[in-house]
This record gives structure tokens, sequence and C-alpha cells, in this order.
């Protein structure tokens, strides 16, 4: 097994608050955001989400022999049906 290398420039935490460039820790909260865009993309957000939810229960009439989900990809036969 190899030893870790000690960095002998590493300073100490007292050392780095002496410093006049140090910061001490600083806390960081989220800030509310509000306004027209935001309302509007958690109204399209919401509105695609439950599209993708329910539109496996929707059916479509494709004919024989095919499937009748209104949306369905189906990967192993490289196929994608959109109503």
């Amino acid at each position: 097994m190899s030893e870790i290398p000690v960095n002998d420039d590493a300073l100490s935490r007292t050392e780095q608050k002496a410093l006049p460039f140090y910061a001490g820790r600083v806390d960081v909260f989220p800030k509310a955001v509000k306004g027209t865009v935001r309302t509007v993309k958690w109204a399209v957000l919401a509105l695609l989400l439950s599209a993708y939810h329910l539109g496996a229960w929707i059916r479509w009439d494709r004919g024989p022999d095919a499937p009748n989900q209104a949306l369905l990809i189906d990967l192993p036969s490289r196929r994608a049906y959109f109503f």
C-alpha cells in the first residue's frame, strides 16, 4: 500500500481565518420565485405530466392486428404509435 502524500503548503483552519481574503461559512437559503413565466412553466409541466401518465389508458382503434393504445412506444420492434 502506498502512503498518502502530505501537502506541506496546506494551512490550518486558524491560519486560514487569519488571512484577509478568507470568508467564514455563509448560510445560503433558496429564494421563492414568482411571476408569469414561472406560473406558465408549472401549468405546462402539469399538462404534459398528466398527458404522459394518462396517455397509456386512452384507447384508439387502429384496425386489426394493431395495438389499441393511443400512445405507445414499442422499443423492441422500433415502432411508435401516437394516436
